[in-house]
């Protein structure tokens, strides 16, 4: 117990006057504890006596000061003569208190202040008592929850707040629900928490977002008494991707022969979804120069047949491959695609085309038998016996 003596000798001596002293005396300042969290209420007690003379005006009164001193709070003036014994009730969330840290100091401090008839006010501080306030900490769970979302799809949420000290769920606070995507908010609405500390919302990969990073945020409007209040997550739309499945495929091929291909093209929803009716453009190059371009269309089975005559497109036999390309260029919903083919003409099959130098030699070797065989007949034709006429003839007897 501290025990403070204030005896005014001196100044009554100064004054002339009465020699009677101010007597104050602090038996107790106490709190319930030491560590409280922004949502309670701090119980202060405090004991103490007072005498005085009738030229001194002193009161007692309890002060609290945050962690740069600042006065956030004072009991009444209690200017009464005698033994006392006073308590309070102090709602923190009532302070004049501004919560920027997780951890906050304050100081709580019993005063006598004494304002004597001529003279300047004096202050003495009877004790302190430091306690420390902190803000709690909010967990937020969230239930059905995919960071990939496929463009069309829809998402139908769960959140759950609670405080990670005591497990206990938040009830009746408001939260705010937002998607942000491109810095463009895109939706936003406010939720009450229900009796499990829950709610319920649904969000459009269509109306609410936009294709790549969509920021979702979950803010509690009351975030006075919590350290963190707001939580992101991160939602990524992206088109549905196609698959193609190839039900009919010759690599090797003789010359000439026709490429025949047959494709499956679909995408998934729940289940095998067919590519209905969509365009897909054809590429055919060798070493890597596009030489023709064709379009076709899937059809109701989401099926893709193709016959190519190698004659009737121009390839180049000598090159031995060539490669098909087919691309799928996307839709609102659905991602492009693309395969590629690859085709090898088979040399042994090749038709066998003679070379230049060969050609000349045949002609020049036509061109010398031709001329040996009219030689041949001249010489012969001037050789031949001569034969004369019956009438010609004479016979000798």
């Amino acid at each position: 117990m501290t025990l403070l003596v204030g005896l005014l000798f001196l100044t009554s001596i100064a004054l002339g006057q009465s020699s009677k002293a101010l007597i104050y005396d602090l038996i107790y300042l106490r709190t319930d504890k030491e560590v409280y969290y922004a949502d309670e209420s701090i119980q202060i007690e405090a004991s103490w006596t007072l005498s005085y003379v009738e030229t001194d005006h002193p009161f007692f009164q309890i002060r609290i000061f945050d962690s740069i001193n600042r006065l956030i709070w004072n009991s009444s003036e209690f200017k009464e003569e005698g033994l006392f014994d006073k308590n309070w009730t102090i709602q923190i969330a009532n302070l004049n208190f501004n919560f920027t840290d997780y951890s906050n100091m304050v100081s709580i401090r019993a005063y006598i202040i004494n304002a004597p008839s001529g003279g300047n006010p004096t202050s003495c501080i009877l004790e302190t008592v430091t306690i420390t306030i902190l803000k709690r900490t909010l967990c937020c769970d969230l239930f059905n929850f995919s960071e990939k979302v496929v463009l069309g799809d829809n998402l139908s949420l769960q959140a759950h707040f609670y405080r990670e000290e005591t497990n206990h769920s938040l009830l009746g606070e408001e939260i705010v629900v937002s998607l942000i995507s491109n810095n463009v908010k895109m939706y936003e609405k406010n939720f009450t928490l229900n009796s499990q500390g829950r709610i319920f919302f649904n969000i459009s990969s269509v109306n609410d977002m936009l294709l790549g990073i969509n920021d979702l945020i979950l803010n509690l409007s009351n975030s006075f008494i919590y350290n963190n209040s707001i939580f992101h997550f991160q939602i990524i739309v992206e088109k549905n991707p196609v698959q193609v499945d190839i039900l009919k495929y010759k690599e090797k091929i003789g010359w000439p022969e026709d490429v025949e291909l047959e494709l499956f093209f679909y995408y998934y929803d729940e289940s095998i979804i067919p590519l209905i009716n969509q365009t897909i453009e054809i590429v055919i190059y060798d070493n890597y120069t596009a030489n023709y371009r064709i379009y076709a269309r899937t059809n109701e089975f989401g099926l893709l047949k193709i016959n190519i005559s190698t004659s009737s497109y121009g390839f180049d036999c000598l090159k031995t491959k060539f490669y098909i390309d087919l691309i799928f260029n996307g839709s609102e919903f659905l991602k492009e695609k693309s395969l590629v083919l690859k085709f090898e003409i088979l040399t042994a099959k090749l038709p066998n085309y003679p070379s230049f130098i060969t050609f000349l030699i045949i002609i020049v070797v036509c061109i010398l038998s031709f001329i040996a065989i009219l030689n041949h007949l001249y010489q012969y034709k001037k050789k031949r016996p001569k034969y004369k006429n019956v009438n010609e003839i004479a016979f000798r007897f």
